[in-house]
């Protein structure tokens, strides 16, 4: 199992579900909709190059959920409990789901994740025979709504994700200390990205309690993706969770905090000696509305991509070691588009004068036509390659990036209608275009220099010694704000 936020790839995330063309390469269109109970459902059908499908089940409702005082990390713990307690139709049984499930599925480094906003539960199947299918619908169905959270099996588990979070404590406070200078007041600056103090005390009572509060039909989603027949496999899923009835009266969901932008700090800095060496350059910004229409929503993602594109060509010139662009867009709440630089040799300095260099030729400046151009040509190759292999992309992949598209309202688009799309748009986009769409990306929000270098634990006033290696690189207009 492992805890903290999943990135969403660029085109997984470009997602409104529903009919679009037939692609003519393995994705067949998304079948979506919910059950009487409120459950919701995304079947994928596509040929691919797995015996087996993909079977996910998304709970909404993760950390942010978790009401303080008492539950801090008790939704990750829930999930651990998935596959190691009783249910109340085996209690005696305390491998039950992996005694019955474990050989249907191929074996996986992971199965479960708890983010801010959700716990996700993920296997591949063997065969796409649906009586197996069926049987796994049945204990995710078991699971969902029948532990019985037994003595022993829920002091085993308390004991495992202790030992997760402390492996993982470093990376999750230097990831929390980032996300508190850059996002402040977002969701994962609200939540202690560490997250997990009431694990060891919770009583049975308050974890079983949250158990029943987060897990209701209304706050539930299953996702498969493989080669099935999609009217067959939604009887399945209604023969298994329609009946599901939760509580009398719907738990209203958790409101989603936002960052505050007055709080964001210009620059902030690590210097731990096991930590990264790299310099990053972002902005933060709401999360746009969703396009109303799947084409806009293409084009939105084409955009992105031609831009990132184009800065990521730029930042790798003469550099001794790897640098790029990318844009973060929904987990964590908020849009980031983030640059950055691996600092070679400690040399973080001329690591900050780069990317400060950089995003400032580019607001002043926009784009060459030779970025711009080389940008296109390599934004459509790269369509190409992802549409020639659709077929080889893991089912359980595709069904995570289609269960973000169905709670952020996106349309899945696969790199065949993409690519389709891109050919009509790109000889319409010019160098101009995509200037003006840096500016209007990159003005409308704060900017924040990071810098992880263990060199600056030498230095009396890493802070100070960043701004002026920064203010030192560009003119009065892109001097780093007081």
């Amino acid at each position: 199992m492992r805890v903290g936020p999943m990135l969403l790839s660029l085109l997984g995330a470009v997602a409104l579900l529903g009919a679009a063309p037939a692609p003519k390469n393995d994705w067949r269109p998304v079948v979506s909709g919910r059950l009487a109970n409120g459950v919701r459902y995304a079947i994928l059908p596509r040929r691919g190059s797995e015996p087996g499908v993909a079977l996910l089940m998304r709970n909404e409702g993760g950390f942010i959920a978790e009401q303080r005082p008492g539950e801090r990390g008790l939704a990750h713990l829930i999930e651990h409990l998935f596959f190691h307690s009783p249910t109340k139709a085996a209690p005696d049984d305390v491998h039950r789901f992996l005694r019955i499930g474990l050989p249907l599925t191929f074996s996986a480094p992971t199965a479960g994740t708890t983010t801010w906003r959700e716990s996700n539960y993920f296997v591949s199947t063997k065969s796409a025979a649906p009586h197996g299918l069926d049987t796994l619908l049945r204990l995710f169905r078991e699971v969902a709504t029948d532990l019985t959270f037994r003595a022993d099996t829920v002091a085993e588990q308390r004991a495992d994700v202790m030992r997760e979070m402390a492996w993982r404590k470093p990376g999750n406070d230097t990831y929390a200390r980032y996300i508190a200078a850059v996002a402040p007041g977002s969701p994962t600056d609200v939540i202690d990205a560490q997250n997990s103090d009431d694990v060891p005390t919770a009583s049975i009572g308050t974890i079983r309690r949250l158990y029943r509060r987060l897990y209701q039909p209304q706050n539930m989603m299953v996702v498969v993706v493989g080669p099935v027949d999609p009217v067959r496999t939604r009887a399945l899923i209604a023969k298994r969770f329609g009946g599901w009835r939760g509580s009398a009266r719907a738990t209203p969901r958790t409101a989603y905090p936002s960052f505050d932008p007055v709080r964001i700090t210009p620059i902030s800095v690590a210097a731990l000696p096991e930590g990264r060496r790299s310099t990053v350059m972002t902005v933060v910004m709401p999360n746009p509305p969703v396009p109303a229409s799947r084409t806009a929503q293409a084009d939105a993602a084409i955009l992105d991509m031609l831009a990132m594109r184009a800065v990521g060509d730029r930042l790798a010139q003469g550099q001794a070691g790897k640098a790029g662009a990318f844009i973060e867009h929904g987990e964590n709440g908020h849009r980031l588009i983030i640059l950055w630089d691996d600092i070679t040799d400690d040399r973080w300095a001329q690591s900050v004068t780069n990317l400060k260099r950089t995003t400032c030729d580019l607001r002043e400046n926009g784009f060459t036509d030779a970025e711009w151009n080389a940008a296109r040509r390599n934004v459509l190759d790269e369509l190409k390659q992802r549409a020639r292999s659709m077929a080889s992309v893991p089912s359980v992949e595709l069904a995570k990036d289609l269960s973000h598209a169905l709670a952020d309202g996106r349309a899945l688009i696969p790199p065949d209608e993409l690519l389709t799309r891109a050919r009509l748009l790109l000889p319409a986009t010019d160098r101009a275009a995509g200037s003006r769409w840096w500016r209007s990306q990159w003005t409308a929000a704060r900017e924040h220099l990071r810098v992880e270098a263990p060199a600056l634990a030498t230095v009396a006033d890493p802070i100070a010694a960043v701004r002026t290696t920064a203010d030192d690189a560009v003119g009065t207009a892109c001097k780093i704000r007081r």
